[in-house]
């Protein structure tokens, strides 16, 4: 009798109960907090690898002939761009395809960097439908961006950001590469 009458007062007794509750919901909040953080830094890189796929497809696009020094520095500003992220991860190429008939594109030339290997000249590769129209060229640029969370330390968790841009060559079609 006397161990009932001590549950029931235990059950009515309401001291400590707030931090039992913030004891128990605590580490869910930090948990929440945390991954709403790195959800958004992740977000934002992968903003950042599409502005540079879509700022390097610009670019040439805009010229005629592209030399070594251009390449170069393209790939020195692209790099820019990722900022504050590591370019390390980063990985691009840059080509010019030649868009033979409604279903065949060949590339023209292709410059790979940061350990993307260029796409071998002359090779098929295959574009969006409304991109394949038949004598016109079209400038391929991709990015591939390996974005490790910090909290992947703990977790080993990591994305693969890709993102390919076609943009059509603006003064000279096709945009010339001079070795």
């Amino acid at each position: 009798m006397m161990l009932l009458a001590r549950f029931r007062r235990l059950a009515r007794d309401r001291r400590g109960l707030a931090a039992l509750e913030f004891a128990l919901i605590a580490p869910m909040m930090v948990t929440v907090l945390f991954a709403s953080i790195e959800l958004t830094e992740l977000l934002s890189c992968n903003r950042r690898t599409e502005n540079t796929a879509a700022s390097v497809a610009d670019v040439i696009s805009r010229d005629t002939v592209v030399t070594d020094d251009e390449m170069t520095d393209l790939w020195t500003a692209a790099n820019a761009l990722m900022f504050p992220n590591s370019t390390t991860p980063m990985q691009m190429r840059v080509s010019s395809v030649q868009v033979i008939s409604a279903a065949e594109a060949r590339v023209l030339w292709s410059e790979g960097h940061n350990g993307m290997a260029p796409r071998a000249e002359d090779s098929p590769i295959t574009m969006p439908a409304g991109m394949m129209i038949p004598g016109t060229s079209v400038i391929l640029a991709e990015t591939k961006y390996r974005y490790e969370p910090p909290i992947g330390i703990f977790l080993k968790l990591a994305f693969d950001l890709d993102h390919k841009e076609y943009r059509r060559p603006r003064i000279a079609d096709p945009v010339v590469r001079e070795q």
